[in-house]
């Protein structure tokens, strides 16, 4: 029985070392198969990057072993500068990423061969012998793409730092502290530099220059071009701070999100320009459609541009734009449910823009809603009111419902009665009644072809003149100016003919007392002066005053 116990002993300790080093294979210079390390692409960039963070670069190295013509020692310096540029771009290597089969082909190119990454085309990885290895070209762009991220003086000034600037604080070096202060404090300076620079060279062209568009673009674009120019330059120099690949590669992200932003900011800017431009030339035109259609460009134009921009920045930053869209459109279906609404006011615009109901600055009825017409959008007409309230309408409720456009009558409508106390004889009414028509003939805002005036009817306290007339005046001011003198040159001409208009009030009246005389009522004219009268009030008559009166 201890026989059988110790040969198990034996075997199993025996077997332990053999089992420890398959185990280890992936990552233990022991191995005796080195060449596992690089077998598959996974394996070999697993290698790369593993024996790098632990200071191993003669393995790390040997990914690098396609070139024969290189030294051991020269390898190991490329392969910690290949490291350092990735880690300064802040690309996180992601090891799933990459096949792991010894015997991959590129289903597109046929080749064995595999990209480190899109945004470094030119380091890939090839296939020699049974090793997974980058290329000879690969390793010649090495030292290219390090000289393009970190600055040879910065890099020399680094190392001459002295001891206590290469302390740590809260996890830094303290002259990465203080060089990412002086980055920043650079980069606001260029900005507010080129914002004045922009500044004056635009009051340069509003003196030597005779139009105006050159200098509102520029004024325009002066800031997001000041945006642009400092998130570049931090952009091109924040790799030169040696940070880690996680803070690298947020600021990386951060900072081309600047970039792009800052020239769809311009363009958006821009729009706001050639929106004053399509107006002043829609405001030389006699049609309002025009001046509907620019509000709804430049609305459309800043919404394209925004989404479009929003794509582009979610393209280069590696994000999967068809996926998204994709999963967009699998639901769809809510989202159109959801807005339907919104659809239904898109298509009522459409039909406004059609069908022309009305246009910008007319006054119009909708429903319960009397005001003048601002402006027409996507979803809404808003319509200011006359106790200048601004409302919104919904484009689908007005396309479905009746619109009185008051704004495009040729003629105004004015329609009264005027009492006459029961007092006024017949040819005073006649006078009366003759004397308006004179007064709407002299007036030089009246329709003359079309109008009604007439002794329409016995009220209950008075005698009721009918007066229906039409204005032609071009908004609603003007009208009521009209409606002022006309009512104005009425109420001087019962003056002068001597009637009187009666008011709603019961009173007793007594036209004679014993004793004394009946009381005069207005003035005892003839026929002929009352008819020399109302001629006054007629065309170029020496009483008419149509545009009103003249206290002077």
């Amino acid at each position: 029985m201890k026989t059988r116990f110790t040969l198990f002993l034996f075997f199993l300790f025996s077997w332990t070392p053999s089992i420890f080093a398959q185990t280890e294979g992936q990552i233990s210079e022991s191995t005796p198969t080195e060449w596992q390390r690089f077998s598959t692409p996974r394996q070999t960039i697993t290698n790369f990057i593993y024996w790098q963070n632990h200071n191993r670069l003669d393995i790390a190295a040997q990914a690098l072993s396609s070139d024969t013509t290189l030294s051991l020692t020269d390898r190991k310096e490329l392969a910690r500068k290949l490291k350092h540029t990735l880690d300064a771009r802040g690309m996180f290597i992601k090891m799933t990423d990459y096949p792991d089969d010894p015997d991959f082909v590129d289903q597109i190119t046929g080749v064995q061969e595999v990209l480190l990454s899109q945004q470094l085309p030119q380091i890939s990885l090839k296939k020699y012998g049974n090793q997974w290895l980058f290329t000879p070209d690969a390793i010649k762009a090495i030292p290219e793409l390090y000289q393009s991220t970190f600055s040879t003086s910065i890099e020399k000034l680094i190392g001459s730092l002295p001891t206590w600037l290469q302390e740590k604080i809260i996890g830094f070096a303290f002259w990465q502290i203080l060089g990412l202060f002086l980055i920043l404090l650079f980069g606001l300076i260029l900005r507010k530099l080129a914002e004045f620079f922009l500044t004056r060279f635009a009051e340069r062209l509003h003196k030597h220059t005779k139009t105006e568009w050159d200098e509102l673009i520029v004024r325009s674009a002066m800031k997001p071009i000041g945006l642009f120019i400092m998130a570049g330059f931090y952009y091109l120099t924040y790799a030169n701070l040696r940070f880690g690949v996680t803070l690298n590669q947020y600021m990386r992200y951060i900072l081309l999100i600047l970039i792009y932003s800052s020239i769809i900011w311009m363009i958006y800017r821009l729009i706001d320009v050639l929106e004053n431009y399509l107006t002043r030339i829609t405001s030389a035109t006699e049609s309002k459609l025009d001046d509907q259609l620019v509000p709804l460009i430049r609305k459309t134009l800043k919404v394209f541009v925004v989404i479009l921009g929003t794509i582009f920045i979610l393209q280069n930053l590696e994000v999967d734009v068809a996926s998204l869209l994709t999963g967009l459109g699998i639901g769809g279906l809510a989202f159109a449910l959801a807005a339907r609404d919104t659809l239904a006011n898109f298509f009522g615009s459409i039909t406004i823009f059609i069908d022309k109901p009305f246009q910008v600055g007319d006054w119009v009825v909708a429903g319960n809603i009397e005001g003048t017409v601002e402006e027409v959008g996507f979803r809404s007409t808003r319509i200011r009111t006359f106790y200048n309230s601004l409302v919104s309408v919904p484009n689908a409720k007005i396309a479905d419902n009746a619109v009185d456009n008051l704004g495009l009558r040729q003629y105004r409508r004015f329609k009264t009665n005027l009492g006459l106390s029961y007092s006024t004889t017949a040819d005073q009414m006649q006078a009366f009644v003759e004397g308006i028509r004179a007064i709407v003939l002299a007036n030089p805002f009246t329709r003359k072809d079309y109008y009604e005036i007439h002794f329409n009817d016995y009220g209950e306290y008075s005698l009721n003149v009918l007066v229906y007339v039409f204005f032609t005046v071009p908004n609603w001011s003007k009208e009521l100016i009209e409606r002022h003198n006309l009512l104005l040159e009425i109420l001087r001409m019962a003056e002068e003919i001597g009637v009187e208009f009666a008011f709603p009030t019961q009173t007793l009246h007594v036209d004679s007392v014993p004793e004394k005389k009946p009381r005069q009522v207005g003035k005892n004219l003839s026929r002929v002066q009352m008819a020399e009268k109302i001629a006054a009030f007629g065309p170029d008559g020496e009483l008419a005053q149509p545009g009103g009166p003249k206290l002077t």
